[in-house]
């Protein structure tokens, strides 16, 4: 596992996310999955509600004017050879270049036995500005 291979996953990720492809961004999710938002947790049970939540959240960054996600910092702790704990911190921001939001999410990474890395379940860190 590389920094570079959590890189270009999430790079990936925020174009799918900001494009609002949400089949490709629940395909990066496991399910059932925990979201940690604002100290609470969200018991996503199955695929559909996993598509669901991404779904409600890319709306609302598109309905606040974010058209754009960019990695401005990316800490992985690996967990040993299948698990790694990646935590990023973004900036969305509109088409003239604004920040929208600048934010930290903590993501428990599987890799899946395709050898692909998937999301197992995420944090929003309280602590990031909006």
């Amino acid at each position: 596992m590389s920094g570079t291979e959590f890189e270009e996953f999430f790079a990936t990720y925020a174009e799918r996310y900001m494009a609002s492809d949400v089949d490709a961004i629940a395909a990066m999710y496991e399910a059932p999955f925990l979201a940690v938002r604002e100290g609470r947790a969200i018991h996503l049970v199955d695929r559909d509600a996993v598509r669901e939540h991404l779904a409600g959240l890319m709306a609302a960054y598109r309905n606040a004017g974010a058209t754009r996600a960019a990695i401005a910092a990316l800490d992985v702790t690996p967990l040993g050879h299948s698990c790694a704990l990646a935590t990023v911190r973004w900036n969305a921001v509109a088409d003239d270049g604004s920040l929208v939001r600048d934010f930290v999410t903590s993501y428990h990474m599987l890799r899946a036995e395709s050898g692909d890395w998937r999301i197992l379940s995420y944090t929003n860190h309280q602590d990031s500005t909006a």
